[in-house]
């Protein structure tokens, strides 16, 4: 390369020198020579290189902070109201711009632009639907879920003596993260008194603190985290089909109950609220009935498959209609128990699993498990009598795991 003398000590002058210090440092350079660029004077096409490279350095530094800036400060997106009470007058409402970071953009999912804020519900109306709601929320803490769990029980139990009122006592100091609402029992005299409360699950859509509730019933056993369905599109109402409805109830009343009440994804409302209880009251009918008659032409529909799995559909042998729309799939139970989220305990005349049962009972329901059945690489020999007993284990191990705090 060229060789050039080290200047560096006078790249910039420091003020006017003496002829005889300017002679002394020409000879000093003139004894020094290596071969290293020139730090005041660099070649040309280096100098060019260089410019080049900073304009498209800041060409794309410009446009990442002008891009990150138009997505911050989108109003359409992120600017919502707040609300400003005071003592005497209505609310009223403020805009006021909110801002958050592009990559933890906070989604709305009403129509009034609240910030969401999504719960699971349980209600218990006896000390064994207590233990239920209990063995559940426990099991979905378990499970990692994020959002908040709410039990709805009966009024009087808020305060006194009685076996349930120490029982909520015991939740509360046990269990603090579960949010309380007492309401008063909903009944229907008609039927039998396994259902007659059923109508309590109706409160879920005064839970107006919550803007999504998953409300299901305590006759259930939460096999996994349901988080994901309150991502769903919007709607006041979202259930799944009652799929197990069979040909031969085509002739009666049943057959116009195309919903199933035993799970809801709701978006609570006082207005909604108000109108149902109403029905309730006014029918007499069940929770089934009363949900089919004011929803059946605006619900949406969840799929039935993983969210609303019966433990009599073990039973079967027959499971075309769960496996709709793909009929021509080979029944799997234990592939089917692990994608599912929640199993309904449903095998009348079976006693639920908390109330007392024979053995003769228990083993006339049990699935068969024919001779011929080898199993498979994917699933042991009579799969659906191990998932079945499985259900009813499980719940007995829970109930003494979880259940404990509420009678010490």
């Amino acid at each position: 390369g060229d060789v050039f003398p080290i200047q560096t000590k006078h790249c910039v002058s420091s003020g006017p020198r003496s002829p005889t210090k300017i002679k002394g440092e020409k000879e000093e350079a003139q004894g020094m020579r290596i071969n290293l660029p020139h730090f005041c004077n660099p070649p040309r096409r280096a100098l060019r290189n260089i410019v080049a490279f900073t304009g498209v350095f800041i060409a794309i530094l410009t446009t990442g902070i002008l891009l990150v800036q138009w997505r911050s400060a989108s109003p359409a997106a992120h600017v919502r109201p707040s609300v400003a009470e005071d003592s005497k007058n209505a609310p009223v409402v403020v805009k006021k711009p909110v801002f958050y970071p592009p990559m933890g953009q906070i989604p709305w999912w009403t129509t009034e632009q609240e910030r969401p804020k999504f719960a699971y519900a349980q209600y218990a109306t006896n000390l064994d639907y207590l233990c239920n709601s209990v063995i559940n929320f426990t099991k979905l803490r378990r499970f990692g879920v994020k959002y908040d769990l709410v039990l709805i029980y009966p009024t009087a139990w808020s305060e006194g003596s009685s076996k349930e009122a120490k029982a909520i006592s015991k939740i509360r100091e046990h269990l603090p993260d579960v949010h309380l609402r007492p309401f008063n029992i909903i009944s229907t005299s008609k039927g039998d008194s396994t259902w007659r409360d059923s109508l309590t699950k109706f409160h879920s859509f005064a839970l107006t603190e919550w803007t999504r509730v998953l409300a299901f019933d305590s006759d259930s056993l939460v096999l996994n985290s349901m988080d994901h369905y309150f991502l769903s599109p919007l709607a006041p109402v979202a259930v799944p089909r009652a799929y197990w409805l069979s040909e031969k109830d085509k002739d009666t009343n049943i057959a116009k109950q195309v919903l199933g009440s035993h799970v809801m994804l709701l978006e609570p409302n006082e207005d909604r609220y108000q109108k149902i209880i109403e029905e309730a009251k006014r029918s007499g009918e069940f929770d089934m009935e009363v949900l089919n008659h004011l929803f059946k032409d605006s619900a949406m529909i969840l799929p039935h498959r993983r969210l609303a799995l019966l433990t009599g559909e073990f039973r079967n042998k027959d499971h075309s209609k769960y496996l709709v729309p793909d009929v021509d799939e080979e029944w799997n139970a234990m592939g089917e128990v692990s994608r599912s989220v929640l199993v309904h305990f449903s095998d009348w005349p079976l006693p639920k699993p908390w109330e007392h049962r024979t053995k003769q009972q228990f083993e006339s329901v049990m699935p068969e498990c024919p001779d011929d059945d080898m199993g498979a690489p994917d699933r042991p020999r009579c799969a659906d009598r191990m998932m079945w007993v499985g259900f009813y284990e499980d719940y007995d191990l829970a109930k003494e795991a979880y259940c404990s705090i509420l009678y010490e």
